[in-house]
């Protein structure tokens, strides 16, 4: 399955190659132009019938982890994190330790005294550096991928990968309808996302988009079937009301019940709303059962609804609507 791919990719945020890699791949087979930011951020390109207005599809690709910053006469290791996971959520977990050539060694966080450390199994600073860890590789943690009654999936990293899958589906469902959008539509993931607003603003820069729709992930105390949530606030951007409006409408054409979302946390949508002229921008949200957690779980459905109400809302898009969504109607 193509989202368990996704979630294995090796993506710490500043070293998302793999993830890169992995989207122009897909693009690439789809015959899509592929449009780049110089900081990793990547996009395919799907024509549409009027090339003047360009929607934009985004999520982020790059995930928490950490970083070594010290290596001991003993062969352990110190480690800063980065991203969103507070350092103590590491104890006793597997990581994998990326060397440059992005070679991979097990590793184990344990703890010394007060200060947690990873040992890869090495007795020796000296050995450490001859199997090419230096300071400054990355880790990631190691938790596999499963799959749970209820077509539910269990892993690491669906806080970014997901809203990746969710953009993939969209592309593979326009291919199996053959039809062309109204508009130009770029779907694609933003690097540099969980510590901060790097790829977002340079992503968008390059982009130049007349509308932007962000996947999120989000956790929500009790995810509903058949419901799609679409956030209502959060203390970076208060969506476009008229783009939020036209996506319950769509929603429940669709035979969806659309639930609002509110949330502290920023996201990409962030500066994209805040770019250019101001770019009339929204955030749909992937529902995660647990919070602040490094494994959570996801139903499959909530990709497909998402992805469906997506295709839908561009399906219906005019210049009429597009130029009232940006106050210009």
């Amino acid at each position: 399955m193509r989202l368990k791919e996704l979630c294995q990719l090796r993506g710490v945020s500043g070293d998302e190659k793999e993830v890169h890699d992995f989207l122009h791949k897909e693009y690439e087979k789809r015959n899509l132009s592929i449009i780049k930011d110089r900081l990793g951020s990547i996009f395919g390109l799907k024509k549409g019938n009027d090339s003047s207005y360009k929607i934009m599809i985004s999520s982020n690709i790059d995930e928490s982890g950490g970083m070594i910053s010290d290596i001991r006469e003993d062969g352990l290791m110190e480690f800063l994190t980065i991203g969103l996971y507070e350092k103590s959520l590491f104890e006793q977990r597997i990581v994998k330790v990326l060397n440059r050539r992005h070679e991979e060694y097990t590793g184990f966080v344990i703890k010394n005294e007060k200060e947690l450390l990873i040992d890869v199994g090495y007795g020796s600073k000296e050995e450490v550096l001859g199997a090419g860890i230096q300071i400054g590789d990355m880790f990631v943690l190691d938790i596999p991928t499963l799959f749970l009654p209820n077509e539910e999936i269990l892993s690491k990293n669906l806080s970014n990968r997901a809203g990746l899958e969710a953009g993939l589906t969209v592309l593979d469902k326009m291919e199996e309808n053959k039809e062309m959008p109204p508009f130009d539509v770029v779907i694609g993931g933003i690097s540099h996302s969980v510590t901060g607003q790097r790829g977002a603003i340079t992503a968008t820069t390059a982009l130049k988009p007349d509308i932007a729709v962000v996947i999120d992930t989000a956790y929500v105390k009790e995810p509903k079937e058949n419901t799609v949530y679409i956030r209502s606030f959060d203390k970076s951007m208060l969506p476009n009301q008229m783009l939020k409006k036209e996506f319950y409408e769509v929603a429940q054409k669709k035979g969806y019940i659309p639930e609002g979302h509110v949330q502290l946390e920023a996201t990409d949508g962030s500066f994209i709303h805040k770019s250019l002229a101001g770019t009339p921008t929204v955030v749909l949200v992937l529902p995660l059962k647990h919070k602040q957690a490094m494994l959570n779980s996801l139903k499959i459905e909530h990709i497909n609804n998402l992805s469906d109400i997506i295709i839908e809302f561009i399906k219906g898009l005019t210049v009429e609507k597009i130029e009232k969504f940006g106050f210009k109607g």
